[in-house]
């Protein structure tokens, strides 16, 4: 759980520090000048500006219909990888299974609150793509209601090298202290998936696949064969460009090949709308990573340096670390790197990962 206090920066603008309570970690990440406040004063503190559509206890989420008792929870559509995620469910005779732990707790409430629009059976399984704050900081309020945790254990990712607290930290900056409030980690699987695994309940088969590191170390995608229904996480995004900081362009491409294989008649990304066509998504990210790809490798076999190979791409966005900008330019160095690794012969280990 979280308590905070607020205090200022050297610049006089309001920040907040944590004390984290959980089984993971009880270090405090505060001054000694801080003062504890209570949840119920935490309350009346009016919510920052944040990426994300703000959430209050009665926030519901819209949802769409994508199969028999198969449902997304439409996320901010027009935002980008910057807007709230998409999730989703899967009603069965024995109880729902959850897709996505969302980017808090207070998103996993309403979450939790528009399921119980659809079904009011209990939520037996939460599957999470990955283990970024944005697809995983929401996991307790579905533990808190008795859901098991389907996961990599595999937990590594660069927004979390600084230790769990910083991650928390840092997230604050995004979501808001209010939307953190009761959170706890809750994201070390209880049913562990590092190949497929099959999920029957109630007549409902749910395949949850991992496909190699290729947006992340910790990737899960969730295939209804009947549905023929595919949330894929942040391995796919509407605009095409993937993320592949924590991941690998080269098990992207695979994993883009297994997606086509499986012919979906719908794909939920990780974020914006649900597109009409779901091929045009995969084939835009093929092209993207391919052409990507080829550039960074005939740079790096020309010698020229990674800073003169992305001169050519527009500045990142200031303080928007994954806006589309960013994510052009953060793949590019990944890329870059991926080929020069290449070139010298040393297999990359997340290239090897299955």
């Amino acid at each position: 759980m979280i308590v905070g206090a607020d205090r200022t920066n050297g610049a006089g603008r309001a920040v907040y520090c944590f004390v984290l309570v959980s089984a993971r970690s009880a270090t405090c990440v505060m001054t000694a000048a801080s003062v504890l406040f209570a949840r119920s004063a935490l309350a009346q503190i009016p919510p920052r500006p944040s990426a994300f559509s703000p959430t209050t206890e009665e926030t519901l989420y819209p949802l769409r219909k994508v199969g028999d008792g198969v449902y997304a929870v439409l996320g901010d559509t027009g935002k980008g990888a910057e807007g709230r995620p998409n999730a989703g469910f899967v009603v069965t005779k024995e109880g729902v299974v959850a897709v996505g732990g969302l980017a808090s707790p207070a998103q996993a409430r309403a979450v939790i609150r528009t399921i119980r629009t659809v079904s009011t059976k209990p939520v037996r399984y939460l599957i999470l793509h990955a283990h970024h704050p944005d697809m995983m900081f929401g996991a307790i309020e579905f533990k808190r209601v008795g859901a098991k945790i389907v996961a990599h254990p595999d937990t590594r990712v660069l927004a979390g090298e600084a230790g769990p607290d910083a991650m928390v930290a840092d997230w604050d900056a995004v979501v808001g202290l209010q939307e953190l409030l009761g959170f706890e980690y809750a994201n070390t699987p209880d049913r562990p998936v590092t190949g497929a695994d099959t999920l029957v309940l109630g007549g409902k088969t749910i395949v949850v696949i991992h496909p190699g590191a290729a947006h992340s170390a910790g990737d899960l995608m969730v295939w209804l064969p009947r549905e023929r229904a595919l949330f894929a996480g942040d391995i796919l995004l509407p605009d095409g460009v993937t993320m592949v900081v924590d991941g690998n362009s080269s098990v992207l491409l695979r994993t883009l090949d297994q997606i086509d294989s499986m012919r979906p008649r719908v794909i939920v990304p990780g974020h914006d709308a649900i597109p009409d066509d779901p091929a045009m998504m995969v084939q835009r990210t093929r092209e993207y990573f391919a052409q990507l790809r080829e550039a960074m490798g005939a740079a790096v076999e020309k010698g020229t340096s990674m800073r003169q190979a992305m001169a050519s791409l527009p500045p990142p966005d200031d303080r928007r670390p994954v806006s589309l900008h960013s994510r052009e330019r953060r793949n590019a160095v990944r890329v870059y790197l991926e080929m020069e690794r290449a070139k010298m012969g040393l297999e990359d280990a997340q290239e090897g990962s299955q």
